[in-house]
């Protein structure tokens, strides 16, 4: 017995090493998921399906990382992730910035489950007892309540829809409140009436509904879309389903091991099973997801340039040419008591960096931060940051304000010579 004994000891602190010494030389590899519904729902949901491949990758560690979309943006700028799930929409949204590659689409149609197509878009909603919103016009001075400015799924693709009919949702809503993740929180403010309308992703009204937490009854959908083959409620165009993609840090040979791993999930495994999905398809045709950011990106960067640059040039040309120039050389003064400092506004921009001069120039021609980013190939969170500078150095309370000084210094000039 005492030599069992023994045997059995050496033998489990052999196993205890080579594991050991096995998990050391694992590489890690890092899937992120956008946790549109919070942490808790999204490790719930995809665990199984990263455990999944983590046993058909015997030489990685394979580690979930549910992230929000400020959280995404820091793990792709860190290179700390070799994988996102996520919407098509946010997908473009940093694709191009951060080299990322799809790798598959998710099938989320399953037996028992509402059809949708492998598809998805957004719900817009007010509360039901609301008999002064019942249509998309009627949220004219309204206030919304959405995910993010960048949430394609909760917010943008629901600006789209009341483009299409007329309403500017920065424009004609008397507010828009971003609550974040998870969107459960923005069904739940609609319903307590601390915002009159609001906006989520598909299935989310369905599944709040399937757990008891609202009853049907509880809202109203608005610009209801009836489409074969979409049991879901909803107000907007349809979209490709989940994008699973590779980031620039995984090489070809990975991609194209975790994708065979992925399309070799069926509905009847236990991880589609606990996902709610029925498998992964090659990626899927997603045009209309392009064509509506551009459409939106088009519209947002129209707006400020109109309003702000053509009306102050106005009201500078007819302050000028109606003799009020030193009126405005004495209100400037008062206004702006930093700048009194300096001998003249060219000390105040000599001070920009050659970087914040370029960022300058694109932002006041109208450009958002994710084509400003494109054209100098930085980080959208870079251009954010430069525009935060330029802001304080030049005493600018809004991106207007930052627009009309340009324009009365003369800076445009500057930037291109």
């Amino acid at each position: 017995m005492l030599k069992f004994s023994i045997i059995r000891t050496i033998a489990i602190a052999l196993i205890a090493c080579v594991s050991t010494v096995s998990f050391a030389n694992s590489a890690t590899l890092s899937i992120g998921v956008l946790a549109h519904r919070g942490a808790e729902f999204a490790l719930e949901r995809w665990r199984p399906t990263i455990a999944y491949i983590d046993a058909r990758l015997p030489d990685y560690n394979v580690v979930l990382r549910p992230l929000s979309l400020e959280g995404v943006q820091a793990a792709l700028d860190n290179n700390e992730i070799n994988f996102l799930l996520t919407n098509p929409g946010h997908y473009y949204g940093v694709s191009d910035a951060f080299r990322l590659t799809k790798v598959a689409t998710l099938k989320s149609d399953r037996s028992g489950q509402p059809v949708t197509g492998n598809r998805y878009g957004a719900v817009i909603f007010t509360k039901a007892d609301r008999l002064d919103i019942r249509s998309l016009g009627d949220l004219r001075d309204k206030s919304f309540a959405a995910v993010a400015p960048s949430a394609f799924g909760g917010f943008l693709a629901a600006a789209f829809a009341m483009q299409s009919s007329g309403i500017d949702p920065h424009k004609d809503l008397r507010a828009i409140k971003y609550l974040g993740f998870p969107q459960d929180e923005i069904v739940m403010a609609i319903i307590r009436g601390e915002e009159d309308a609001g906006t989520v992703r598909t299935g989310i009204i369905e599944s709040m509904i399937a757990a008891g937490k609202i009853s049907p009854d509880d809202i109203r959908i608005l610009n209801p879309q009836k489409i074969d083959g979409f049991d879901l409620s909803l107000s907007t165009n349809l979209f490709p389903e989940w994008t699973f993609a590779a980031t620039r840090i995984t090489s070809a040979k990975l991609r194209k091991r975790v994708a065979q791993i992925l399309f070799a999930i069926d509905e009847a495994s236990e991880a589609a099973r606990q996902g709610r999905y029925g498998g992964w398809n090659t990626p899927m045709y997603d045009g209309g997801v392009r064509k509506l950011l551009l459409a939106v990106q088009k519209a947002g960067s129209k707006r400020e340039p109109d309003i702000y640059r053509w009306v102050i040039s106005g009201i500078a040309i007819v302050v000028l040419f109606g003799g009020g120039v030193l009126y405005w050389q004495l209100k400037f003064v008062r206004q702006k008591p930093r700048a009194a400092s300096n001998n003249s506004d060219g000390g105040q921009f000599l001070r920009l960096t050659p970087r914040e001069n370029e960022v300058l120039g694109l932002v006041v021609s109208g450009k958002t931060n994710k084509e400003v980013a494109r054209a100098l190939n930085i980080s959208p969170k870079t251009v954010e940051f430069h525009r935060k500078h330029l802001m304080e150095k030049l005493d600018a309370d809004s991106l207007a304000d930052l627009v009309r000084i340009a324009i009365e210094r003369e800076l445009l000039g500057n930037q291109t010579g």
